[in-house]
């Protein structure tokens, strides 16, 4: 009983090191890691992937490298599968290591997934709320394709069912073509203005079927060709790095230009892409030359700002090929080495870049006149030079022409003193301040074309610079300006495509109903062409174009609705409302008094941003009847006479409902003689605001861009001409009646219009 037990011979396992442990642990869990993953799962992380690769396939195309379209895409998707890959399996690895349970490496797929999208959404300014719940829905729809895909071919009828996707995909093939494409159909007819009541009591009146037609232009459409042949040549620097027509196929050699004093950095990528920096710009060009005797008139035309490596100033080919063909030596400028990269930026001071550019172009051509070999010897008329931009370029063009403001302490620009600049064409133009300045033309015709559904420049930036331009009383000058319903930014440009942002964020813009890009390129044509004619040509049988957009309805698409503004340099204004804040007053020294308007006051004229465009202008609101009246002042009037003012004009903005047309008489009384009543839609449409939806989908206008398109509409001027023989004839008056007041008669349904500019002019 006393006997010590001996050991039972069971000897405990040796502890094993730490490091051995933790493997095994490691090697435990490894083995359970897609232990959730079951082939639906599978099939979910197969559908991520293929679009987390679609995305990179969007971002490849906004991002181009300069190496071309499949190499981007190539390279992109190919790092992107790889890092999808890694992030993937990292992830189900650490999921697994916490003991999540869920199916870990699709979770590890539709996370990089969604926050590969929401990058995405996120830098293309859709911000922080909406490009989290965008790239969620993006990853979540890329898992159910997947999965719904996966049991598809699982059943039996795997052919069928295969086939039925393939038609399927066709189908959303087709429909993002047209998205694409920008495929539009005509735009709805204007809303029937009904019949018109004009019952005003001791005035004439002309009833609606005593029409007062505007007299066709008698001159041929001047987008057509015209009877000059013309050859197309490239001058260049001879060198050029990326393009053989600027290198070895260019026919002129240029001298490079040094920028050095305006520009103090320059990207190295920059410098890697184009082989130069701001020491050496080159003076690389398009050139359709008219073929005879000179000398010609000098249009030069310049891009905006495009993607650098997507190249831009072969896009107005178009306008190039017809103002040859019209007797106009046209040249379209390079200056795609000022534009954005999203690899290297934008070089720094590219607004006023890019107007000395087009100086220094000027004068590189001056060089080339003076040799007796060379295609531009004897051919330029350096009098008639006008210029023609568009986006950024719209404003470089305007600073080219008022250079001094900008370039007086340029010594090297001395030259371009004994250019005479005759007029400027501006499409869709920015109008930033540089230097805290701004172009103010004086005594230079000015032209400007936008479209209500610019998803660029969606502001009608080219108002201010039209407002800011003025001339010399009795000079040749004028300005005129063209406002489309239906026209975006891009088409423009035929190498720009057909959406005005850059993928993927320009695929949320609406395409619906827009003006194809040989409709919109069709009005340029008509209203450019027309317009060098009268600047640059003389032929003072187009003007009435700009006087009056119904009188080009036949050159014109019908596609759109357009608004059009005009004032020449014989105009004497009775009402401008930027003298004074006192509303009762003319500055001629007439009166003005107001009758029925529950709003009267003279305000500033405001863009889509609520921003001022620069001019003031009379607001009149009212319910039902109400007039507007200018008493002018004797002095005034017989001045109209004595100049022979044969026309009453003003520009109108029309601020109020969309859905209805204000009825609007024009009443003119006479020294001498009866008072006569003209309803204003017998001289011109009153056009409603454009309304336009710039997303696919109405809820984003307001959140994506940071509200950049949250406002529908724009009021925009119209100017009205009315021919005050018109009236005489219908009053019986005697020639050299002199106007003692205008009465501005407005009825109908509540409205709100702008007036502005009312004068007359010859």
């Amino acid at each position: 009983m006393n006997t010590a037990l001996g050991p039972l011979g069971i000897v405990p396992p040796p502890k094993l090191p730490r490091r051995q442990r933790l493997a095994q642990w490691l090697k435990a869990r490894m083995q359970q890691r897609l232990a959730y993953d079951r082939p639906l799962f599978y099939h979910g992380s197969a559908g991520l992937v293929i679009f987390g690769t679609v995305a990179m396939v969007l971002v490849a195309l906004g991002m181009p490298t300069g190496l071309g379209a499949l190499v981007d895409i190539g390279g992109f998707v190919l790092i992107n599968t790889l890092a999808l890959y890694a992030a993937a399996q990292l992830c189900s690895v650490l999921l697994t290591l916490v003991f999540v349970p869920v199916p870990r490496l699709f979770a590890g797929y539709f996370i990089y997934v969604g926050l590969e999208a929401y990058f995405i959404f996120y830098y293309s300014e859709f911000g922080l709320l909406m490009s989290a719940l965008f790239a969620a829905a993006y990853a979540i729809c890329g898992a159910l394709a997947g999965m719904l895909l996966g049991q598809i071919l699982r059943l039996r009828g795997r052919g069928l069912a295969i086939a039925g996707i393939v038609v399927a995909g066709a189908l959303l093939i087709n429909v993002a073509a047209n998205q694409l494409r920008g495929a539009s159909d005509d735009a709805a007819p204007a809303a029937d203005m009904g019949p018109y009541d004009s019952s005003a009591d001791g005035a004439l009146d002309m009833s609606l079927e005593d029409a007062l037609p505007v007299a066709p232009i008698d001159a041929e459409n001047p987008a057509l060709p015209g009877g000059y042949s013309y050859r197309t040549f490239t001058y260049g620097s001879g060198s050029d790095k990326q393009r053989s027509e600027y290198a070895k196929e260019t026919e002129l050699l240029t001298t490079s230009v040094d920028a050095s004093a305006y520009i103090k950095k320059w990207a190295w990528l920059k410098q890697q892409f184009w082989g130069f920096d701001q020491s050496e710009l080159p003076l690389n060009a398009r050139v359709w030359m008219p073929e005879g005797d000179g000398a010609f008139p000098l249009v030069l035309m310049v891009h905006g700002n495009h993607l650098m490596e997507e190249f831009s100033d072969a896009g107005y080919a178009y306008l190039g090929e017809l103002l040859a063909s019209r007797g106009f030596i046209a040249i379209s400028v390079d200056e795609n080495f000022l534009n954005y990269s999203v690899w290297s930026g934008i070089p720094e001071q590219d607004m006023k870049m890019r107007a000395w550019i087009m100086l220094k172009h000027i004068q590189q051509i001056q060089s080339f006149s003076t040799l007796t070999d060379n295609p531009f010897y004897s051919k330029v008329d350096f009098s008639k030079v006008s210029f023609i931009g568009h986006s950024r370029g719209g404003q470089a063009v305007a600073m080219a022409a008022d250079y001094k403001r900008w370039f007086a302490k340029d010594e090297g620009l001395a030259s371009i003193a004994e250019v005479d600049f005759a007029s400027v064409v501006a499409l869709a133009p920015t109008d930033k301040e540089v230097d805290k300045a701004s172009a103010r033309l004086k005594d230079v015709s000015y032209l400007t074309l936008q479209g209500a559904r610019d998803g660029d420049v969606n502001s009608f930036y080219g108002d201010r610079q039209y407002i800011r331009t003025s001339f010399t009383l009795g000079s040749p000058y004028f300005k005129a300006s063209l406002y489309m319903s239906e026209a975006n930014h891009s088409r423009f440009n035929s190498d720009w495509g057909m959406m005005d942002e850059r993928v993927p964020g320009g695929l949320f813009l609406n395409q619906h109903n827009m003006m194809t890009q040989a409709e919109q390129q069709q009005a340029a044509k008509v209203y450019i062409a027309a317009f060098l004619e009268a600047t640059l040509h003389g032929n003072e049988a187009y003007k009435p174009l700009f006087e009056n957009n119904k009188a080009a309805r036949d050159w014109l698409p019908s596609s759109s609705d357009y608004v059009s503004r005009y004032e020449d340099a014989s105009f004497l204004a009775a009402a401008r409302y930027e003298e004074d804040v006192d509303k009762l007053t003319l500055p001629s020294g007439g009166k003005l008094s107001a009758e029925g308007f529950h709003v009267w006051e003279e305000s500033e004229a405001k863009d889509r941003d609520n921003r001022n465009k620069g001019s003031r202008g009379a607001v009149l609101e009212w319910n039902a009847a109400a007039t507007y009246t200018l008493d002018l002042a004797a002095t005034y009037s017989e001045a109209v006479v004595s100049k022979g003012l044969d026309t009453f004009s003003f520009s109108m903005e029309n601020a109020g409902d969309a859905a209805a047309v204000p009825q609007i008489e024009l009443e003119l009384v006479p020294a001498h003689g009866e008072a006569v009543r003209l309803p204003l839609s017998r001289f011109n449409d009153i056009p409603l605001p454009f309304e336009t939806q710039f997303t696919i989908v109405p809820w984003l206008e307001k959140r994506m861009k940071e509200g950049k398109y949250k406002a529908s509409m724009e009021s925009v001027f119209q100017t009205y001409s009315l021919p005050v023989a018109w009236f005489a004839e219908a009053g019986g008056w005697p020639s050299g009646t002199e106007i003692k007041r205008i009465t501005f008669y407005f009825s109908g349904a509540p409205g709100q219009v702008m007036l502005d500019d009312i004068g007359f002019y010859k």
